[in-house]
């Protein structure tokens, strides 16, 4: 579904043929997992334009992620916005989804110089047929014996490769276990997040989010906390053991790719997926994706 990238990508300034980087085997980046992205969702806007949603928070994560794994880009976040627009623009693209990849390349033996300087990419997917299928989906999630990376041990706030192997390891016990994805706990036992996406509850007209350091500060989730007081619910932000997410009258999922959505189960916990707050969050979180949300036009990049 998302698995062949459009024809056309930025890299190193400019628009080129996808795959027309030269890497080798000897890449820095497949040898010690040193590569930070994004994932980033753009929606099609009037006739022939598009809308990125929320690009300059996604493209000041991308910088800070790099800075926290100790490398730096020769672009700033405005230049890698613009290259995002390119690289649509590029390929003719509305709906799609943008991954923006910064990594050190060829001829960097041992962990490299502080600083190192990333070589930068901007991939598209054509994800026009993608919503109906994932937007759809109700996950069953597996309270996971897998913990997440400490941040004590891992730069937990950094989106890079290297933690999707965490990730990874804990989505494949979940898989076998007969279940959509894992509900990961941090190493105190608190929960933390999914394994590509952060999770909440909903307990009256209360949203439950948890708070552990080693979740990624997800830029979906900061959208619905917003658009939860905008709305008039209350936000209780803070740590919590999984009994407190169990106890909820509903729990969501939040992702980029996924957007806002209402999860069936953990283990033997059954949740309302028809919860009204749930409904009303999704069904704004969705409008402001689109850019129809009066107030929020400062959250989505027109091109």
């Amino acid at each position: 579904m998302m698995n062949e990238p459009a024809k056309l990508m930025w890299w190193q300034g400019g628009i080129v043929p996808a795959g027309d980087t030269a890497l080798t085997l000897a890449n820095h980046s497949l040898h010690y997992g040193l590569c930070v992205f994004e994932g980033i969702s753009a929606f099609p806007s009037g006739d022939e334009g598009h809308l990125i949603f929320r690009l300059q928070e996604h493209m000041t994560r991308f910088a800070e992620s790099c800075r926290l794994v100790g490398t730096s880009l020769a672009q700033s976040p405005a230049e890698l916005a613009a290259a995002c627009h390119e690289t649509l623009t590029a390929n003719g693209l509305r709906r799609a989804y943008l991954r923006p990849l910064a990594f050190l390349g060829d001829g960097v033996l041992g962990l490299a110089a502080p600083g190192a300087q990333a070589q930068v990419a901007v991939l598209a997917f054509d994800v026009s047929g993608f919503d109906a299928v994932i937007r759809a989906q109700q996950p069953r999630l597996a309270l996971s014996e897998v913990a997440r990376l400490s941040p004590h041990a891992f730069p937990t706030k950094a989106k890079v490769s290297a933690g999707y192997l965490n990730s990874r390891i804990a989505w494949l016990d979940a898989q076998q276990r007969g279940c959509d994805d894992a509900l990961m706990l941090d190493d105190t036992g608190a929960v933390a997040e999914c394994t590509v996406q952060n999770v909440f509850g909903v307990r009256g007209r209360t949203l439950l989010v948890p708070d552990s350091p080693a979740a990624l500060d997800g830029i979906t989730l900061a959208s619905v906390i917003e658009l939860a007081g905008d709305l008039g619910y209350a936000v209780d932000r803070g740590p919590l053991a999984p009994a407190d997410l169990l106890a909820c009258d509903a729990l969501c999922v939040a992702s980029t790719a996924g957007g806002v959505r209402p999860v069936r189960s953990v283990d033997a916990a059954v949740f309302d997926t028809d919860n009204p707050v749930v409904a009303e969050l999704v069904r704004t979180y969705r409008q402001a994706e689109l850019g129809l949300l009066p107030g929020y036009a400062k959250w989505v990049s027109a091109g």
